[in-house]
């Protein structure tokens, strides 16, 4: 009776964890419609893909931290890019995001995000990924955008 009550336990503590993950990393990608303008921003229509590296200014960040995305998203970009018709990898300073798949429009507002530094993917196809962990962007990008495209 014990090991059940501990497996249902355990049971219930992984699906909260696991729906807090998804709506945190997923809670600034809204849907719109795709009439919806973007202030000062970057829209992209699939099949292009794209991996941006933002900054929202308006959170503070230690120079050490603003270093090493601004380091990691060179090595990237050196390593996947430069940008095609259909593809592009880069830093940039829009302030807003807009993705259009076939069905369906989404908007990020960089402004919004609670993190300074962040990476966006964009794979031409799913709903944006939006990444912090700078140490972390090789393996995601692999994974969501260059693994995708195979």
């Amino acid at each position: 009776m014990n090991n059940l009550k501990n497996n249902t336990t355990l049971a219930i503590c992984s699906l909260v964890i696991i729906i807090v993950m998804n709506a945190c990393s997923s809670k600034y990608i809204k849907l719109v419609s795709p009439d919806t303008k973007t202030e000062f921003g970057i829209t992209l229509t699939s099949p292009s893909r794209g991996v941006f590296f933002v900054e929202n200014q308006k959170i503070p960040a230690s120079k050490n931290k603003i270093e090493i995305h601004t380091k990691v998203a060179n090595s990237l970009y050196n390593n996947y890019g430069p940008a095609t018709d259909n593809r592009f990898i880069g830093r940039t300073n829009a302030r807003q995001l807009k993705f259009v798949t076939n069905n369906k429009t989404y908007l990020i507002d960089i402004t919004k995000l609670q993190k300074r530094t962040a990476m966006v993917i964009f794979d031409g196809k799913n709903k944006p990924i939006i990444k912090y962990n700078s140490k972390r962007y090789n393996a995601s990008i692999e994974k969501y955008f260059i693994g995708k495209s195979k």
